[in-house]
């Protein structure tokens, strides 16, 4: 017999943006009856404090969920903390979506820029986060994102930033997943490319679908087929 499909949904939000950008899967899902919950992360989307640890910050996620599992949904940094939750408590979700994301560990190259990157927002402002921001995304995504991005606070950018730096390779949260798994990948992401997305599946045993005409921001860049895909496996 086959688990029935839970009825709420948690959304967790890219860096550094905002529950916003879950605007039209949100819609659509609530179309469905479904109960999505979509928060703004600690220091995003205008919300106080900050991200002391992605640990941390999932459990008190698990603080806003119904007791009978939910979906899991993150993209990008909202997957780093997917697996944080599930690394908490697997038990507490019954279906699961990966999207543009990575179960790797930050080299050390990597855990120094970010740290880097956090000494100059906190020195100098989001500026130079928004200027590399607009070469990585298209016109129309970076329009969409640039609110959400004006809307972080220095210290919660900053604070994710280390969290993100910090953050554990989770390859064993994904060989211990026992519930369904999609991981989504936009075709040209080169931030999390489809030979990261291929890891996932391969550890966690789950389905992929690539995005086209889509890049590290999939749901913004090709809203209609990362719905639907989304749509396809959570209702």
């Amino acid at each position: 017999m086959t688990e029935p499909k839970p009825q709420t949904v948690l959304m967790l939000h890219a860096y550094p943006l905002s529950g916003a950008m879950w605007s039209a899967q949100e819609n659509a899902l609530q179309e469905t009856g479904r109960n999505v919950i979509v928060p703004h992360l600690p220091g995003f989307g205008g919300t106080s404090g900050h991200m002391s640890s992605l640990a941390d910050t999932a459990a008190q996620l698990l603080e806003l969920l119904p007791a009978e599992p939910v979906s899991l949904v993150g993209l990008s940094m909202g997957g780093y903390l997917a697996l944080a939750l599930l690394r908490l408590a697997p038990e507490r979700f019954g279906r699961v979506v990966l999207a543009d994301t990575s179960a790797a560990a930050d080299d050390e190259e990597k855990q120094k820029d970010r740290r880097s990157q956090a000494g100059r927002v906190r020195a100098e402002g989001r500026e130079f986060i928004l200027e590399a921001a607009q070469k990585e995304h298209s016109p129309a995504t970076y329009e969409r994102i640039l609110p959400m991005m004006e809307a972080a606070s220095r210290e919660g950018i900053a604070a994710a930033l280390e969290a993100m730096a910090e953050r554990p390779e989770s390859f064993d949260v994904l060989k211990k997943l026992n519930v369904p798994l999609l991981v989504l990948v936009g075709e040209h992401d080169e931030i999390t490319p489809l030979d990261e997305a291929r890891k996932l599946v391969e550890a966690g045993r789950g389905e992929l679908k690539i995005i086209p005409d889509a890049a590290h921001l999939a749901n913004l860049d090709n809203a209609h087929d990362f719905t639907r895909a989304l749509l396809d496996f959570l209702t």
